[in-house]
């Protein structure tokens, strides 16, 4: 999954099939799959920075101490 959300525009591509079926209409199933393929892809991207953001090595300055040590 992690590498399909990568990649927005595969996503969508695969999304676009059954949004089609159940909406009807190829145009809004079409604009419906690309808003939630790049929202996906967003999500996925702020997980992964918050994550590194959490690593001790992230939270240390130039001279080891802690930042909110300084």
């Amino acid at each position: 999954m992690k590498e399909l959300v990568n990649r927005p525009m595969l996503l969508a591509a695969l999304l676009v099939v059954p949004l089609w079926i159940i909406f009807g209409n190829f145009l809004i199933a079409a604009m419906v799959a690309l808003l939630a393929s790049f929202f996906a892809s967003m999500v996925h991207a702020l997980r992964v920075l918050k994550r590194k953001g959490r690593s001790p090595e992230s939270a240390q300055g130039t001279n080891g101490k802690k930042a909110y040590d300084r």
